[in-house]
């Protein structure tokens, strides 16, 4: 996936399934180091696109240097659809990256203002141009909360990448507003620029939305999502142990792990954990094996005590995952789908990739007090990381706990000092649970598949190379001007 994917552009296919079954499908291609999006000039341009047409107030661009405005230029096709009668209001979105695909059965203006949300911030603009890294990790259909999440750990690795360049930066997020203030500005001119085009069409009314997010950012520092991200970091939240109950749906988050295989069987498995903590439901079983028992392979960094706890958290929850795949042939593709309620994820990958992610979420939301540190990405659960992928996550994750550390009144790690600490204290983990799986009767094969995870979605000795940093400073150069 790396070498080939990088020799050529990055590429994201918007595919649009309407009632009728037409579809139309829309290709963005990207330089995959800088994310320029990659478009052939046309002859002409219709007067809208003009950077005087409705210039943004804050626009820093000069009319003698640039005729027209970079976004307008980029998204004439897009714009030009979508003013046209569409055969459907809602549609199946399928969202395909080298990584995944996305899918949801969504409202049209859904879909558009997902669509369009990648060209405002790839398409040239200087001031939507800081939105560019989270283009590179885009997740469709986000929730306020995962935006908030994704917009804030954004801002904090470009901090960390100016304060490492030298520069000043900026980890109390005192400027993150003034970001979102001059993107609000840009979404207000850019629909009425659009107005020019029609007085009614689905990308006005996508831009809608795309104005209403930049005024939810700015709100939101201080509202209930930004708290709930807050509360991901908490570590009386991170280290709170045992299955929980609840009977109201509405507390439940479900992953539904679905493995196809080329002969038509099928497994699939459910993860149910409470939304609040994170917790899994469920009773613990009386008569869990051995092998579950703290005292089996105990991780020689473990805080708990054998006295008050008999059974390791993170075996208690895997062990009815162990017995799902024990007869599951791991090593075998298979069309694997994982349905949350924002959206499907899916890929054609080894069953034991599938696995991977699987276990990884069960281990990181099952009450372990080492693993607990990776519950925020829990509750941003990602199937399939890629390694850039995992280093973004993992790095906004670190920097936004370094931040609640910071507004606690404690001394926060801007340096990344024990970045690699954090994941050394996982790979302990992670050694002394492979020995302990080796107490189980699983199936060679399966066994050392499972024991060649990556349990952690790919995070074990995790560090922030230098190459890491030079690839990061590409995404992120908007910050440096």
């Amino acid at each position: 996936m790396s070498a080939a994917q990088n020799a050529g552009p990055w590429t994201i296919d918007y595919k649009l399934r309407y009632e009728d079954n037409s579809e139309k499908v829309f290709r963005i291609a990207m330089d995959s180091k800088t994310l320029d999006i990659l478009q052939d000039p046309k002859e002409s341009y219709p007067p809208w696109t003009k950077l005087q047409c409705q210039k943004c107030s804050n626009c820093p661009l000069d009319e003698k240097d640039h005729e027209y405005c970079p976004i307008a230029r980029k998204i004439t096709d897009v714009v030009d659809f979508f003013c046209k009668p569409q055969p459907s209001r809602t549609i199946d979105a399928r969202i395909e990256t080298p990584e995944r695909t996305y899918s949801k059965n969504v409202e049209l203006k859904t879909a558009a203002f997902s669509l369009l949300g990648i060209y405002m911030s790839t398409g040239g603009c200087p001031i939507m141009d800081k939105l560019r890294p989270m283009s590179r990790f885009h997740l469709p259909f986000a929730t306020t909360l995962e935006t908030t999440y994704r917009s804030v750990a954004n801002y904090l690795i470009a901090q960390y990448l100016l304060s490492h360049e030298g520069k000043a930066a900026d980890f109390e997020l005192a400027h993150l507003t003034e970001i979102y203030q001059a993107i609000e500005t840009v979404n207000m001119h850019f629909r009425e620029r659009l107005q020019e085009v029609s007085a009614q069409n689905y990308a006005l009314t996508a831009l809608l939305q795309l104005d209403s997010f930049a005024s939810y950012i700015n709100m939101s520092l201080g509202g209930d999502a930004f708290f709930l991200v807050e509360s991901l970091f908490n570590k009386e939240f991170q280290e709170n142990t045992g299955a929980e109950d609840t009977e109201d749906p509405d507390d439940r988050l479900t992953f539904q792990y679905l493995f196809k295989f080329a002969d038509s069987a099928s497994k699939t498995f459910t993860i149910q954990l409470n939304r609040k903590t994170l917790n899994p439901i469920g009773k613990k079983k009386s008569d869990l094996p051995a092998w579950t028992e703290l005292s089996c392979q105990k991780c020689p960094n473990c805080p708990l005590d054998e006295k008050k706890d008999k059974y390791c958290p993170a075996a208690t929850g895997i062990a009815e995952a162990i017995e799902f795949f024990k007869k599951m042939p791991s090593t075998k593709e298979a069309d694997i789908e994982v349905r949350t309620e924002e959206r499907t994820f899916s890929a054609h990958l080894t069953a034991t990739a599938g696995i991977s992610a699987m276990m990884g979420l069960i281990m990181a939301s099952s009450g372990c007090p080492i693993l607990g540190k990776l519950k925020p990405l829990v509750r941003n659960h990602l199937p399939f990381a890629s390694n850039k992928e995992t280093v973004y996550r993992s790095l906004g994750m670190y920097l936004l706990s370094q931040y609640f550390l910071a507004k606690s009144g404690k001394t926060p790690d801007w340096k990344l000092e024990n970045f690699t600490k954090l994941y050394a204290e996982i790979n302990i983990v992670n050694k002394a649970f492979c020995d302990r799986l080796r107490k189980t009767s699983i199936e060679d094969a399966n066994l050392n598949a499972l024991i060649k995870l990556d349990c952690f979605a790919q995070q074990i000795n995790l560090t922030i190379s230098e190459g890491h940093i030079e690839e990061l400073l590409d995404l992120f150069r908007a910050y440096f001007r």
